[in-house]
């Protein structure tokens, strides 16, 4: 049980590390400079839904996975409440994957450089669903 927990700590660790990393430490040498007076109000609205998704979607999948160590230490591993969590964090990462790629896209109008900044989450979100259905073959078979 200890190493589930130190598994889980790590990855939660890991999560916020790479949030921290990619909004405040900017790694390339290249910055963007976005000049809002180019864009149209409407655009400008669309920006701040895409980041207030990405932001809500962000705050989901912390807290579902912070949900879900609390129900593995209680010994509650193989639960449909906790299928339900891991699908929830799983469609958050992709959200947040999704989000990213489009706002990189439109501020930075590169096909490229928006597919290197969202594949890392779309590859955790599909890694959490795969678990969940895991969860939910392991749940189904145990009972």
């Amino acid at each position: 049980m200890k190493k589930i927990n130190v598994f889980c700590v790590l990855v939660l660790a890991l999560m916020l590390i790479d949030l921290i990393v990619d909004m405040f430490f900017n790694t390339s040498d290249v910055s963007i400079k976005i000049d809002l007076t180019s864009y149209s109000t409407g655009m400008l609205l669309l920006f701040l839904c895409i980041a207030l998704i990405t932001l809500g979607a962000v705050v989901v999948a912390i807290t579902s996975f912070i949900k879900f160590i609390l129900n593995v230490n209680r010994n509650e591993v193989f639960t449909d409440k906790n299928i339900k969590l891991i699908r929830k964090y799983g469609f958050c990462a992709l959200l947040c994957g999704v989000c990213t790629m489009a706002l990189t896209s439109i501020i930075t109008e590169g096909y490229w450089e928006a597919v290197v900044e969202g594949i890392d989450a779309l590859g955790e979100g599909f890694f959490a669903l795969l678990m969940a259905e895991v969860f939910c073959i392991g749940a189904h078979k145990g009972a």
